[in-house]
């Protein structure tokens, strides 16, 4: 929508061709070049002129750390030597990917904590399930 400033120009240039031309604001209605140059010469006199606009402070977060620790990498990728070895015995339990998955996605995060906390449980689930085929089957 056009502001009021850019109309009151369009108008004001359309009298201005009618006192220096002899034409009424109809008749340059009607002349499309007469309506093209009006509308050129009032889209340029309402650009606002450039200012100097602040820039906003944004807050920085604290740094994150870029990698994972070594412990933490180790013990993910055990992890995941653990399931897949559980995986091809058809022992793998579905807690034992589960907590696979919340570490790789603290990897992900370079959460080293957390990822060591859900790997040594992947792994340690891995095992019992392992274990569980060693066992003798229950008599129910």
């Amino acid at each position: 929508m056009a502001k009021p400033l850019t109309i009151n120009i369009l108008f004001a240039v359309l009298r201005r061709l009618r006192e220096i031309r002899g034409i009424t604001v109809a008749d340059g209605v009607r002349q499309p070049a007469v309506w093209l140059a009006a509308c050129l010469v009032a889209g340029c006199a309402t650009s606002p002129p450039p200012s100097a606009v602040a820039t906003p402070v944004v807050p920085v977060a604290p740094a994150v750390a870029a990698a994972l620790s070594a412990e933490a990498d180790a013990a993910l990728k055990a992890a995941e030597l653990s399931v897949s070895e559980a995986r091809l015995k058809r022992a793998l339990w579905t807690a034992a990917v589960k907590q696979l998955s919340l570490a790789r996605d603290a990897a992900r995060a370079f959460d080293s904590a957390t990822t060591l906390s859900h790997a040594r449980e992947a792994i340690a689930l891995c095992n019992l399930s392992l274990q569980q085929l060693s066992a003798p089957p229950v008599k129910w």
